[in-house]
Formats: C-alpha cells, structure tokens, sequence
C-alpha cells in the first residue's frame, strides 16, 4: 500500500511539474517557399569513385523548405542546463546530406555515415567546427564533437552539389518546424527569453518573450520581420 501511495504522490508531482511549464506554437513564413529543394544541377554524374563500378545515378530528393526552419528559445532571466544529444547522425544517402539541417546542442557528438554505393568526402568551411575526412567508402562512420555554437557547414569535395549545416544551440529548446510552417516548442520554464528564429538562407529573427509557468502562447513569424 505504502509504496502505491508513494507512486501516486510520484506522478501527482510529475504532472503538477510538467504543468507549470509553458509552450509557444505559430507558423512561419518563409519570402519564396519551393516544394523541393531541387535535384543536382544536371540530374546525372559519373561515380567515378565508386568501390563497385563506375556508372550514373539519377540525384533528386523532394523537401519542404520549412524542414530547414530551428525555432530555439533562450533563457534571458535563468541559465539554461543541457546535455549533449545522443545518436545526432547524418546520412550520406543519394549524393544528398540527410537532413540538410542538423539542429544539436553544443557539446553533442555527431555520426556522418555514407549510406551511399560509392565514395564521399566531409570537409568544412567558414566558422564553426574545421575538418576534413577524406574520401570514404561505403558504409564508413565518421564521429565529430562539436565545441563551438552556430553553423557548420559541411560540403563533399566529390559530389559539389552536396552540402549541410550543423546548427550547434547553447539551449536544450528547440524545434523543428513542419512541413507546412507551424512549430509547437514545448517544456519552457517559466522566464524570459529571447526567440531565434533559424533558415540558412536568411537572416535569423529575434524577438524576447515572458512566459508564466503553464502559459501558452501564439506567436507568428515571418522572415524579414522582427517579433514584437
């Protein structure tokens, strides 16, 4: 009995707790949406590299621009905890970086697998995380820890068309958007914070928001637009 009781207690105060947290939901509003974000430039390339043998393949992968959208709150009036994420992995899968944008928090160790039937190469450039593997086969894992906060760019120097981000956050909130723009961040102490709103073609939004513990709130955005 004694031990129902404290299990009932249990999740009284794990329900009380998730109830004080608040959550904020919108949609975003990209300038020029595209349904896709497009097949390599001339559809067709050589795998020269290839382990097996050498031949064409067709690249082309369809995507929603909004996949590509990190909505990430900041605590202004408290420091953030976090912990680096577990199995944060990129693929390299039809000549493409699957996803195109990685969100993680700072610390976190990524997986770079090449998932594809010939070689790749990882490089980076500009801020952020600086390496380069090399040219590796089919099925090689490469591990990186990423240090640093911000974009890290990733290219193939095999395939050209080839690139992503790893979008490193000093905070454990953030979401992706959906396919069709709107976002639901949820779990957020009460406080203030500052709101980033993340596209790699666009300048990043920023805006502050108070929340009250069990609050939630609407807030819609469009790129190009401060939040109010």
């Amino acid at each position: 009995m004694r031990r129902i009781v404290a299990a009932l207690i249990l999740l009284l105060f794990i329900s009380d707790a998730v109830a004080q947290t608040a959550s904020i939901s919108g949609t975003v509003t990209l300038p020029s949406v595209q349904s896709a974000r497009g097949a390599a430039r001339g559809n067709l390339y050589r795998n020269r590299l290839s382990p097996a043998a050498s031949g064409t393949t067709e690249v082309a992968q369809t995507a929603s621009a909004y996949d590509d959208v990190i909505v990430s709150a900041h605590p202004i009036s408290f420091k953030a905890k976090f912990a680096p994420l577990s199995n944060a992995r990129i693929s390299q899968k039809n000549a493409t970086f699957i996803p195109h944008v990685l969100p993680v928090t700072q610390g976190t160790t990524v997986e770079i697998v090449n998932d594809d039937p010939f070689y790749h190469n990882v490089f980076t450039l500009g801020q952020g995380e600086r390496f380069n593997i090399g040219r590796r086969p089919t099925g090689d894992v490469q591990v990186k820890k990423v240090t640093s906060t911000g974009e890290t760019k990733l290219f193939c120097d095999i395939h050209t068309q080839m690139n992503a981000i790893i979008y490193s956050l000093d905070t454990p909130y953030f979401t992706r958007a959906k396919s069709g723009g709107s976002y639901d961040l949820k779990g957020l102490p009460e406080g203030t914070y500052e709101l980033r709103v993340y596209h790699p073609n666009f300048p990043i939004v920023k805006g502050r928001v108070e929340l009250k513990a069990g609050q939630a709130i609407q807030q819609n955005f469009a790129f190009g637009e401060s939040l109010q």
